[in-house]
């Protein structure tokens, strides 16, 4: 710890287990050790709320040991953290999280097993109801965060917060894929009972994370050809359709979006800036165009 700047730096371990009967492939052992260390340097956020007055600055995770057949991986983390205004409060905490019941370690496996299980979540297309087994899972999470000062409120907020969802989701499905080659699998996080992840959750989760495909996306266009079929002076959001030659082919609506109709009207063929509105369409694996949007003319 450094006085002046009241920075300290602790150390904890995390071990993740996989009851596998035959050894894992290279590869999969590889991206479980990438993605658990993603993990990691995740949890700094629960490790702020659980321990109040200190802010992580950094996170190094080192691999410890590494065990063949039913695969072990071992982890030693180190969190350096600081509070600017007040050494004494830092010093406290530091105290506190030092203590001899380990609550670092415990907070630690509580957080990852958060993410893990809410990147598991949205991999499944984060249904409105969750599947029975990631309930279960976050109930006993929930219970684990009590103990360390952190509510169902409190974890759902950190995980929530998180802004890449979509690689927290695909973090997830390449923790839990070693288990997938053996149906009888568990995997096994830093001793805590509660946070083993059984057989049955781990055949809800899919071998590969694919991103769900947006339902709409908009594509902008400047200074581009539109031939107009229909107007209406007196109207801007309808009467209006045409095509964009080389982007929209079949007829479409336009609409105009702060330019007047009654200067507009009457021409059949205008550059315009533009944004192209498509709608994806199961059936057919493609997005349609489904109106295009007239934002500026020239």
């Amino acid at each position: 710890m450094d006085s002046q700047g009241a920075t300290f730096t602790i150390e904890t371990t995390y071990t993740i287990h996989y009851s596998n009967k035959k050894p894992v492939p290279i590869p999969e052992i590889i991206e479980s050790l990438q993605n658990v260390e993603r993990l990691l340097k995740r949890t700094p956020k629960f490790i702020e709320a659980a321990f109040q007055g200190i802010n992580v600055t950094n996170v190094e995770v080192y691999v410890d040991q590494l065990y063949s057949g039913s695969l072990t991986e071992n982890f030693i983390v180190k969190y350096v953290f600081r509070n600017k205004a007040n050494y004494d409060k830092a010093k406290e905490v530091f105290d506190e999280i030092m203590t001899d019941n380990g609550p670092i370690k415990t907070v630690v496996a509580m957080g990852v097993g958060a993410l893990l299980s809410y990147g598991a979540y949205k991999a499944l297309g984060g249904p409105s109801a969750p599947p029975t087994q990631i309930t279960a899972y976050d109930n006993n999470i929930i219970n684990i965060g009590g103990q360390v000062k952190l509510d169902a409120k409190g974890i759902k907020a950190i995980l929530e917060s998180v802004k890449d969802k979509k690689s927290l989701a695909k973090e997830a499905v390449k923790v839990i894929a070693p288990a997938k080659a053996d149906p009888d699998a568990e995997i096994e996080m830093s001793g805590f009972d509660e946070l083993t992840i059984s057989k049955d959750y781990i055949r809800e989760v899919p071998k590969e994370y694919t991103p769900p495909i947006p339902s709409e996306k908009e594509e902008k266009y400047q200074n581009v050809r539109v031939v107009i079929y229909a107007s209406d002076r007196d109207k801007a959001e309808s009467s209006w359709a045409g095509i964009v030659p080389g982007v929209v082919d079949k007829r479409v609506k336009f609409t105009l979006q702060g330019v007047d109709p009654k200067r507009l009207h009457g021409r059949t063929k205008v550059d315009a800036d533009i944004v192209v509105i498509s709608r994806y369409v199961a059936s057919k694996k493609s997005y349609e165009a489904k109106v295009v949007e007239i934002h500026a003319t020239n």
